[in-house]
C-alpha cells in the first residue's frame, strides 16, 4: 500500500462517521459525536495577520492559539475558528469560553483554533470607530480562515470543512464576514484610510484564497443591515441567543440597551435573522432562543466564569449542529459493490472478505483500522477469499481498505 493511499484513506476515516448507525453509535465512542481522545495539544502564540488598528499608523500582529488532540493521525481534520466576545474593546482568545470550546472540540476530534482580532480603545470610542472596527475583525476572521487553508497541510486541516464560532461581538464579525459585499459596507469604513475590500487583509502569500467556509454558529450575534444576508450567500447558521438580551439585541434595537447614545449602533438579532432567512426561503438553519436569558448567560456576571449547566447546553447545540453538517465522501474510486463483499457484519470472530476476481493479476493489500486512525491488522493475499481473526478487538466501528493497484475500497464492519 502506497503512502499516498494510506494518507488518503486515514484522511477520510473521520469523515464517514456520519454513515454510521445509532446501534454503532451505542456501542463504542463516536469521533465527532462523543469525545473520543482524552488530552489535547496546544499551540499558543501562532501569528496568523498583521494589520493596522484604528487610530494607529503600524501594523499589530495578531496571533492565534491552536488545540487539536493528542495522537491524533488523521491527516485532514474539521476546524472549529472561534472568536471571543468584548463589545470590541476587550476580550482576548484565552477567554474561558473559547479555551472550554476549543478544548471540548478537540477532544471530539476537531481541530480548534481561538483567534486575536483588532479592538478600539474603550477612550477612542465613537459611532464611526466602533463600525469601522466591526469591519476590522470581520477582515481578521477572514485572515484566519485563509491562514489555515494556506497551511492546511501543516496543521492537517480539511479545508472544506472549516466552521465558525463567536461570542456577541465575534458573532458581529463572524456574520459580517459572511454576508457583506463590497457594495454593502458602511460609509465609515470607506473615511480614510480607507479600509480596502472585507478579504484583503492578512499576509501576502495567502492573499486570494477563498475565506468559504462550511457553517457558523453566531452567539448572541447581530446584523446593522438584514438585507446583506441574501441565499447566493448563505451558509448554514446556527443561533444561540438568550430572549431578554439588550447588549446585542434579541430582536431589533441599539446594543447596551441605547446606553452611548450615538455611539451603538442599531443591531437586528438573531429573531429578525430567522425571519430574513425564512424570508429568502432558507431552511438549512437552526434557532435557540433561550427564554428569559440575557446577554452571554453562560457567564457569571462581571466575573466571566462559566456556568457549567448553561454552557453544556450551548455545547451539545454546537456539537450536533456541527456534527450533522460534516460532509462525507459521496463517491471513492473503489472496486464495484458485486465484486467485495464483507460478512458478517457485525462480526464477533472472524470476518470474511470476499473479492471475487480481484485479486488475479497482483496481491492485495488489506489494511483495518479503528476509530483513531490506528492501523490494527494488516494482510497481504492473493486468494479471492479470506477470513480475519477479529476476535481480539475491542467491541466497535473499523474500516477496512482494499488496495490492488487501481482498485481500491473502503467498508466499515462493526466488532461485537
Amino acid at each position: 500500500m502506497s503512502r499516498i493511499k494510506k494518507n488518503e484513506f486515514l484522511a477520510i476515516i473521520g469523515l464517514l462517521f456520519g454513515l454510521f448507525s445509532n446501534v454503532a453509535l451505542a456501542q463504542t465512542g463516536q469521533r465527532y459525536a462523543e469525545p473520543v481522545f482524552d488530552e489535547v495539544n496546544i499551540e499558543t502564540g501562532i501569528p496568523f495577520s498583521s494589520a493596522i488598528k484604528e487610530g494607529e499608523t503600524s501594523p499589530t500582529t495578531l496571533y492565534l492559539d491552536f488545540y487539536e488532540p493528542e495522537g491524533d493521525t488523521l491527516s485532514a481534520r474539521p476546524l472549529v475558528i472561534t472568536v471571543f466576545g468584548g463589545a470590541f474593546v476587550a476580550g482576548s482568545r484565552d477567554y474561558a469560553d473559547m479555551v472550554e470550546y476549543c478544548t471540548r472540540l478537540a477532544k471530539h476530534g476537531y481541530a480548534a483554533a481561538s483567534i486575536d482580532y483588532r479592538l478600539i480603545s474603550i477612550w477612542n470610542l465613537t459611532s464611526t470607530a466602533l463600525i469601522r472596527d466591526a469591519y476590522m475583525a470581520a477582515q481578521d476572521v477572514s485572515s484566519a480562515i485563509r491562514f489555515f487553508k494556506y497551511h492546511c497541510d501543516e496543521y492537517r486541516i480539511d479545508t472544506e470543512q472549516i466552521f465558525l464560532l463567536g461570542n456577541s461581538a465575534g458573532s458581529i464579525a463572524i456574520l459580517c464576514e459572511l454576508f457583506m459585499d463590497e457594495n454593502e459596507r458602511p460609509a465609515e469604513t470607506f473615511e480614510e484610510p480607507d479600509l480596502g475590500p472585507m478579504h484583503s487583509s492578512g499576509f501576502e502569500e495567502y492573499a486570494g484564497i477563498s475565506p468559504a467556509v462550511a457553517g457558523a454558529i453566531p452567539q448572541w450575534g447581530g446584523v446593522m443591515d438584514l438585507d446583506v444576508i441574501s441565499e447566493e450567500e448563505y451558509v448554514p447558521l446556527c443561533m444561540i441567543h438568550g430572549t431578554d438580551d439588550t447588549n446585542v439585541p434579541y430582536d431589533s434595537g441599539y446594543c447596551y440597551n441605547g446606553m452611548l447614545p450615538g455611539v451603538m449602533p442599531y443591531m437586528y438579532g438573531s429573531h429578525p435573522i430567522a425571519g430574513r432567512l425564512d424570508e429568502i426561503g432558507i431552511t438549512d438553519y437552526e434557532f435557540h432562543p433561550f427564554e428569559g436569558e440575557g446577554h452571554a448567560f453562560y457567564f457569571v456576571p462581571l466575573l466571566y466564569t462559566l456556568i457549567e449547566e448553561k454552557f453544556d447546553a450551548c455545547f451539545n447545540i454546537t456539537r450536533d449542529f456541527l456534527y450533522n453538517h460534516l460532509e462525507f465522501p459521496t463517491s471513492i474510486p473503489e472496486m464495484s459493490e458485486t465484486m467485495v463483499q464483507v460478512y458478517p457484519n457485525p462480526a464477533t470472530n472472524l470476518l470474511t472478505i470476499s473479492v471475487g476476481d480481484a485479486t488475479q493479476c497482483e496481491p492485495l493489500s488489506v489494511v483495518v483500522i479503528d476509530v483513531m486512525g490506528q492501523v490494527v491488522l494488516a494482510e497481504t493475499v492473493s486468494a479471492t477469499e479470506m477470513s480475519l481473526d477479529v476476535s481480539h478487538l475491542p467491541s466497535g466501528i473499523y474500516f477496512i481498505q482494499m488496495d490492488q493497484g487501481d482498485f481500491w475500497s473502503v467498508r466499515k464492519f462493526v466488532k461485537q
